[in-house]
C-alpha cells in the first residue's frame, strides 16, 4: 500500500527529466514500427482499422504509459481564464446535505467551479434541457473546460446548455480521495436545483469514463439520500464508457489489451489516488460508490450507456448493464460501438474515430427526445 501513498521516484528532479528523455527516444524508435503495422492491414491490431486509428492509438498508449508512471495530478485553479463568463463557481450547500458516504472527516466539501457551454445562462433556465456534465480522466486529470464533449452534445445530443463540472482531482500522496469529487458532483447538481432554479426533470447527468462512474456514483446517492434532503432524481443519465470497475486494471487477461489504447498504468494511478484510505492490504474497498460493478442499484432514471467493442471496458460495462436491468424499474440501454476504443466521443477526433463518435452522440440525442 505505501507504494500507492507517495510520488513515483520519477516524479521527482532530475530523475524525471532522465525519465522523459530516455521515454522519448524510445517512442523515436518505436515510430518506423507503429509507421509499419499502421500501413500494413493484416498487422493493425484490429484489420478493419485506418492507418490513423492504429498509429494514434499505438502513441497514445506510450505516451500515456508514460505520464501515468510519473503520477503527477494536474493542479487545478478556480480562476476563470480564458473560458471568461463562461465559467462559474459553484458554492457550497447547506452542511446537511453531504450525510453519508459524504460525511467524512478528513475530506471536507469545497468551493468549487465548472464551465458553461454554449454560454453562461440567462436568467431563465425553467424551460431548457441542462446537461451536468462530469469530465473523465480517471480522476486524476482534466478541468471540465475542454468543449469537445459538450460541443458534441450541444450540436447533436438534445441538450439547450452543459455545465461542465470541475470536480477536485485525486493524486498520490492523499490528496482529494473520495468523497471528494462526489461532494462536488452533489454540490453542482443542488446548485443547478436550487440557485439557478433548473427543474430537475430537465438535467441530463453526463460522464465519460471516470465521470461515468461519478455520475453513477450521484444516481445511488440521490437513490439513498435525495428524499432526505430534498433533491429529486434528474431526467436521465447518459454514461459514455463508465468506469464501473476502478481496480480491474490488471490487463494481462483482456481480451482487448492489444486494441484499446489505455495502458494498466493509468486505471492503477486513477484507482489508488482515488480510493485513498479505502484500499489498504492489497484489498480495493467493495465501496458501490467506488465501484458500481456488482453493486446495482434503483437507478430511478432512465440510463443510456455506451461502450466501444475494442476497448478494455466492454466486459465490465455489459456485465453491470445486465445488474442493473436486474432491478426493478431500471430501464438501461447499452449502446456498441463497433471496432472502436475507448471513451471515443472526448478521444476520437485525436484517434479516427470521430465517425463513430458522431453516431454515438445521434443516438443519445434520440434518447434524450425519447426520455
Amino acid at each position: 500500500m505505501t507504494a500507492f501513498k507517495r510520488h513515483p521516484l520519477v516524479s521527482y528532479q532530475p530523475l524525471r527529466s532522465l525519465f522523459l528523455l530516455s521515454q522519448n527516444a524510445i517512442i523515436v524508435l518505436c515510430l518506423p514500427y507503429y509507421a509499419a503495422i499502421s500501413l500494413i492491414p493484416s498487422l493493425r491490431p484490429n484489420p478493419s482499422w485506418s492507418a490513423k486509428q492504429t498509429f494514434m492509438t499505438r502513441i497514445t498508449h506510450r505516451q500515456l504509459d508514460v505520464t501515468s508512471r510519473i503520477g503527477i495530478t494536474e493542479t487545478l485553479t478556480l480562476e476563470k481564464g480564458k473560458e471568461a463568463g463562461q465559467f462559474q463557481i459553484v458554492p457550497l450547500a447547506s452542511p446537511d446535505v453531504y450525510r453519508g458516504p459524504l460525511a467524512s472527516e478528513t475530506v471536507k466539501p469545497e468551493t468549487t467551479g465548472g464551465t458553461w457551454f454554449p454560454h453562461a445562462p440567462g436568467g431563465d433556465l425553467a424551460s431548457k434541457t441542462v446537461m451536468l456534465y462530469f469530465h473523465g480522466g480517471a480522476f486524476i486529470q482534466g478541468d471540465g473546460r475542454d468543449g469537445t464533449i459538450p460541443e458534441k452534445v450541444l450540436k447533436e445530443g438534445s441538450v439547450d446548455a452543459v455545465f461542465s463540472l470541475q470536480y477536485r482531482l485525486s493524486g498520490y500522496g492523499g490528496t482529494n480521495p473520495f468523497p471528494a469529487a462526489l461532494q462536488d458532483a452533489l454540490s453542482s447538481y443542488l446548485f443547478l436545483v436550487r440557485e439557478l432554479r433548473v427543474p430537475a426533470r430537465h438535467i441530463v447527468l453526463g460522464g465519460d469514463s471516470s465521470g461515468g462512474n461519478l455520475a453513477t456514483a450521484l444516481l445511488r446517492y440521490l437513490d439513498e439520500f435525495g428524499s432526505a434532503i430534498g433533491a429529486p432524481p434528474p431526467r436521465s443519465a447518459a454514461l459514455l464508457s463508465p468506469w464501473v470497475a476502478p481496480f480491474a486494471y490488471d490487463t494481462a487477461a483482456n481480451p482487448h489489451r492489444g486494441t484499446d489504447f489505455i495502458p494498466s498504468s493509468y486505471p492503477a494511478w486513477g484507482a489508488h489516488a482515488y480510493a485513498g484510505e479505502r484500499w489498504s492490504d492489497g484489498v480495493a474497498s467493495p465501496d458501490p460508490y467506488i465501484t458500481p460493478l456488482g453493486h446495482p442499484f434503483p437507478a430511478r432514471v432512465p440510463l443510456f450507456v455506451n461502450a466501444g467493442c475494442d476497448e478494455l471496458l466492454l466486459e465490465d460495462i455489459a456485465s453491470w448493464v445486465d445488474q442493473m436491468r436486474g432491478v426493478e424499474g431500471n430501464v438501461v440501454e447499452l449502446h456498441l460501438e463497433a471496432d472502436a476504443v475507448h471513451d471515443t466521443v472526448f478521444a476520437g477526433d485525436v484517434l479516427g474515430f470521430s465517425d463513430s463518435a458522431w453516431e454515438i452522440v445521434k443516438r443519445l440525442g434520440e434518447f434524450v427526445r425519447r426520455h
